[in-house]
């Protein structure tokens, strides 16, 4: 997803974190809090799309049925058939428990409605993408912005494959293989769900929209006035994670930790948009968040960015992101643990200022 290019501008993108959603659910006892796909699976268990097993286990690595993936998105986007539309599964009758979710999901076009269905089948990655481009409205194009080396366009399933790449709900990396015969895992399928939602959310309020002239989703860019220009205290970096964490403190959060390996990556972020004359959380030389944080070797299990552009001092630019509800989101998220900040300017004298949140 590009972003637009506006002076006194900034724009914000929460990609694998789990802020708007998030919630205390019940807890599994074969997911550990430090599993990568905690959140996801908290999110989706409060959200009661999927309630475990008797034995009070999850099943992580278990693959999820065509059934349970049908019940999980059928309730996450609250779809019901109507009455009159008929079933021809011979496979799945009216006892099945997850009967109107297929019901439903099949006469909006995410299944063939065919003599089998397969219940107890093991969803197919390839297969996934399709149940949430289509159950999600997600408008489909042929930018193709994003492309795996084992997905061509002879896939029946390639247009929703890159569709929901280009949106974050798959992290899977550019050039990469997508794997779209493989079985989705119940971890996966917890944290495809959970980034559809965000995105569905974010389309809702409007801080997502999609460009018909450029035909791609876009983020909405925040504007507001620029400060007026001030001298610039050399602990810029340290002063507007302190700034953050005076915000966060108030507001009874907890406070999130200086990590210079992320400031590392932030100032590069920041010179690589001020040496190439962008403003954008897709960079050009290092791909997204996620693909340059992998880059750097740089671990993490959520992560967030602020980017801000032409503010001349740290209160300025804080203040901004503080006033923004995007950007707000980032610094009040209770999943960040750690903090990152870059500065820089360009030829011209424009400032970059850049803020990378992190989960270990």
């Amino acid at each position: 997803m590009k972003k637009q290019l506006l002076t006194t501008a900034f724009a914000a993108t929460l990609l694998f974190s789990t802020t708007s959603l998030q919630a205390q659910a019940k807890s599994f006892i074969d997911v550990p809090t430090t599993h990568w796909a905690h959140a996801p699976i908290d999110t989706i268990s409060n959200a009661g799309l999927i309630s475990g097993y008797d034995d009070g286990t999850y099943r992580l690595n278990q693959p999820v049925t065509r059934a349970q993936s049908a019940k999980i998105v059928a309730l996450a986007v609250k779809a019901k058939p109507t009455e009159d539309y008929i079933l021809a599964y011979k496979d799945v009758t009216q006892a099945h428990g997850s009967y109107n979710h297929i019901k439903a999901l099949t006469q909006r076009g995410v299944f063939p409605n065919n003599e089998a269905f397969n219940p107890n089948t093991p969803l197919k990655r390839g297969e996934m993408a399709k149940m949430i481009a289509i159950a999600y409205n997600i408008i489909l194009d042929d930018n193709d912005l994003i492309s795996f080396k084992d997905v061509t366009k002879t896939n029946a399933n390639h247009k929703y494959i890159t569709a929901i790449a280009e949106l974050g709900i798959t992290t899977t990396k550019q050039g990469g293989e997508f794997l779209p015969d493989e079985p989705v895992s119940r971890a996966h399928m917890a944290a495809f769900v959970t980034r559809a939602m965000e995105f569905d959310a974010k389309r809702k309020t409007g801080e997502i929209y999609y460009d018909k002239a450029k035909k791609q989703y876009m983020e909405k860019v925040y504007s507001i006035p620029e400060a007026p220009p001030v001298a610039m205290v050399d602990s810029y970096t340290i002063q507007t994670i302190t700034l953050v964490n005076k915000e966060r403190q108030q507001k009874k959060a907890a406070k999130l930790a200086h990590d210079k390996a992320l400031s590392a990556i932030a100032q590069k972020k920041a010179e690589d948009m001020a040496n190439n004359n962008y403003f954008a959380h897709q960079s050009p030389t290092y791909g997204s968040v996620g693909q340059m944080l992998d880059r750097f070797k740089y671990d993490w299990t959520a992560y967030g960015e602020n980017i801000a552009k032409g503010y001349t001092t740290s209160d300025s630019v804080v203040a901004g992101w503080v006033n923004s509800p995007g950007h707000y989101k980032n610094i009040m998220e209770s999943t960040f643990t750690n903090i990152g900040s870059g500065y820089a300017t360009d030829k011209d004298g424009t400032t970059y200022w850049v803020h990378i949140f992190s989960r270990k």
